[in-house]
C-alpha cells in the first residue's frame, strides 16, 4: 500500500505495472513513472529489452542507471517489459512464449490466454502509451533498445514495427547491443572475398525468418518486404558492438547464424561491411 518514489527505481512490486496488450491480456513491466496515470514532465522514454535470461528486473534499474547518469531521470520514463515463458510462472491472464519465440516476434502460446499476442505488438502496446498525449504531453523521442537477445528483438523490431507512423511527431531510435544474429535484408551472406548467395542445400532455412525475409512470422507478415527494407535502411539504427566479444556464450550457432560470422563481435562488423555494400 506505500506510494512508490517518484521516479521509482527499484525493481519491485512498487515499480511494476501491468500493460494491458490484448482484451483482459497483460504484459508485466518494471517503469520509473506510472504508465497509466502518465506524467507530464515526461520527455523521453527508454524501452529496455531484457536479454535471453528474461532478468528484467536488472534491465530496468541499468536503465534507470543510464538516465541518472546523464541528469535525465525526471524527465524520462524507463521501461522494462517480463516477456515470459513458463518458467516464470505466468498469471492466467498473461501471455508467454517459447524460450526463442519473443525473441523474433511470435505469437504468445496457444496454451496460455487468449488472444495471442505477438511480442512485437506487445512492444507497440507500450510504445502507443508513451505517445499517449494525454497521458505524456511533453513526449519528445523513444528510444528502444536492447542487449543480446534484447539487440535481436530491437534489429528486427525496428524492421517490422509499425508504430512509428502512429506518432508522427515523436522521434524514434533505435539501439541495438551485442546480439547473436542479425536481420538480413537480401540473400547474400559474407564469404571469403565478397558477399553471395549460399547453397541452399547446404543451409535450407538461411534467409527464414528471423536471419532474413523468407517465412516470415503472422508480425512480419503484416508488411511487404520492401516495406522492411525502407524501414530498416531509414530509420535511426545505432548498432553497438563490444571490442572483446569474441567468445560464444549464449551464441547462436545454428547453420543459418553461422553464416553471419564465428562470434558477435565478427557478425556485427559482416552486417556493417554487407549494409554498407548494398544499402
Amino acid at each position: 500500500d506505500d506510494a512508490p518514489p517518484d521516479p521509482c527505481t527499484s525493481a519491485n512490486s512498487l515499480c511494476a505495472e501491468r500493460v494491458e496488450i490484448g482484451a483482459e491480456v497483460y504484459l508485466p513491466v518494471f517503469r520509473t513513472h506510472s504508465l497509466a496515470e502518465g506524467d507530464d514532465r515526461i520527455t523521453r522514454g527508454l524501452i529496455v529489452v531484457h536479454g535471453t535470461n528474461r532478468n528484467a528486473d536488472d534491465y530496468f534499474q541499468r536503465g534507470y542507471q543510464a538516465a541518472a547518469d546523464a541528469g535525465e531521470q525526471n524527465r524520462t520514463i524507463v521501461v522494462a517489459p517480463h516477456f515470459q515463458t513458463t518458467a516464470d510462472g505466468p498469471a492466467g491472464d498473461e501471455p508467454f512464449w517459447s524460450s526463442g519465440g519473443w525473441k523474433r516476434g511470435h505469437l504468445s502460446l496457444s496454451e496460455g490466454p487468449s488472444p495471442r499476442v505477438s511480442s512485437y505488438a506487445a512492444i507497440d502496446r507500450v510504445v502507443a502509451l508513451l505517445s499517449d498525449r494525454a497521458r505524456f504531453p511533453g513526449i519528445k523521442e523513444i528510444v528502444v533498445t536492447g542487449h543480446s537477445a534484447g539487440g535481436q528483438v530491437v534489429h528486427r523490431y525496428a524492421a517490422s514495427s509499425q508504430a512509428e507512423q502512429t506518432a508522427p511527431d515523436v522521434t524514434f531510435r533505435y539501439v541495438v547491443a551485442n546480439p547473436s544474429t542479425y536481420l538480413y535484408l537480401r540473400p547474400e551472406r559474407a564469404n571469403a572475398a565478397d558477399f553471395s548467395v549460399p547453397e541452399a542445400s547446404v543451409c535450407p532455412d538461411f534467409d527464414d525468418w528471423h536471419y532474413g525475409l523468407e517465412d516470415r512470422n503472422t508480425y512480419a507478415r503484416a508488411l511487404e518486404s520492401d516495406s522492411i527494407v525502407a524501414q530498416l535502411t531509414g530509420r535511426d539504427v545505432r548498432i553497438l558492438l563490444g571490442a572483446a566479444d569474441s567468445l560464444s556464450a549464449s551464441l547462436d550457432v545454428s547453420c543459418g547464424a553461422n553464416l553471419q560470422g564465428p562470434y558477435r563481435l565478427a557478425r556485427g562488423q559482416t552486417l556493417r561491411r554487407f549494409m554498407d555494400a548494398f544499402f
